[in-house]
C-alpha cells in the first residue's frame, strides 16, 4: 500500500470515527444505524466494513481516539519532565483529573455502555516504558516491570471506577498514587511529597468543550514553576 492509499484509508476511518462520535452525542448509541454513520461521513456502505464488522468495534475505537486526544494534551508536559517518578505521578493525576472534569469523555462512555470496558488511563505500552526508564535511572525497584505494570493497571482500573461511582475523593486518589510510587519502590516521604504535588497547567483542548473543573476533589491546577520551586521537589526538576 503507497502512501497515498495508506492516507486516503486513514482519512475515512477518521471521517467514520467522527461520525459516530457526533451521532452518540446527539442520540445516544441505540438509535443511530451503520448507515447514518456512513452517510454522515459521506462514505458508502459497504466501505464501512472494511474497517469495523459492528457498531460496538467503532465505539470502541472512538474510546480509543478520545484517549489518544488527551494523551496528545499531555504530551507537552511528559517530555519535560526528566524524573521518571514525577512522571508517573503527573501522568496519573492528569488521568484521574479527566477522569472527573472530562465530561465529553463520560457522556461517551455513558451513552455506548462502555464503562465496563475501556478504562480512562495512559497505554499500558506508555506505563511500561516509564517504569522501565525508572528501573534503567535506578530511581524504581522493580523485580518484573511487566507484572508491576498489570498491577498498576488494576489499581488505576480501581480508581477509574471509583471516581465514576462518585466514591473516591483527594485523599483516596492521593492514596493510590502514593501506593503506587511505594510499589515502584520510592520510601514514603518521596512518594507523599510527589503526591502533594499539583498538577501543571495543561492546555486546554478545544474538543472537551463541556470539561469541568470546579470541585473536581483534587489539588488546584497551578504554575509549573510553582511546584519545581517547592522545597521537596529540588531533586525532581524538569
Amino acid at each position: 500500500m503507497d502512501d497515498r492509499e495508506s492516507e486516503r484509508r486513514n482519512n475515512t476511518k477518521r471521517s467514520l470515527l467522527a461520525s459516530a462520535r457526533a451521532l452518540v452525542e446527539e442520540r445516544g448509541s441505540d438509535r443511530i444505524s451503520i448507515q447514518e454513520i456512513t452517510q454522515r461521513a459521506e462514505v458508502a456502505t459497504g466501505t464501512y466494513y472494511n474497517y469495523f464488522d459492528n457498531k460496538h468495534q467503532i465505539f470502541l475505537a472512538v474510546a480509543d481516539s478520545i484517549r489518544e486526544e488527551m494523551a496528545d494534551d499531555l504530551e507537552p508536559i511528559r517530555i519535560k519532565i526528566k524524573d521518571p517518578a514525577m512522571r508517573v505521578t503527573m501522568t496519573l493525576r492528569y488521568y484521574f483529573n479527566q477522569a472527573i472534569t472530562n465530561q465529553d469523555w463520560k457522556d461517551f462512555i455513558s451513552r455506548t455502555r462502555l464503562e465496563n470496558e475501556v478504562i480512562l488511563s495512559q497505554s499500558e505500552e506508555q506505563a511500561l516504558s516509564d517504569i522501565e526508564d525508572g528501573i534503567k535511572g535506578g530511581r524504581f525497584r522493580v523485580d518484573d516491570s511487566e507484572f508491576t505494570r498489570s498491577l498498576i493497571t488494576g489499581m488505576v482500573r480501581h480508581v477509574v471506577c471509583s471516581i465514576r461511582d462518585q466514591k473516591a475523593d483527594r485523599k483516596a486518589i492521593d492514596y493510590a498514587i502514593r501506593s503506587i510510587l511505594q510499589m515502584l519502590g520510592l520510601p514514603e516521604l518521596v512518594s507523599k511529597a510527589l503526591t502533594q504535588t499539583p498538577l501543571p497547567p495543561i492546555a486546554a483542548s478545544k474538543r472537551n468543550k463541556h470539561e469541568k473543573t470546579q470541585n473536581s476533589g483534587l489539588a488546584p491546577v497551578t504554575s509549573i514553576s510553582e511546584y519545581s520551586s517547592s522545597e521537596y521537589s529540588s531533586s525532581f526538576k524538569t
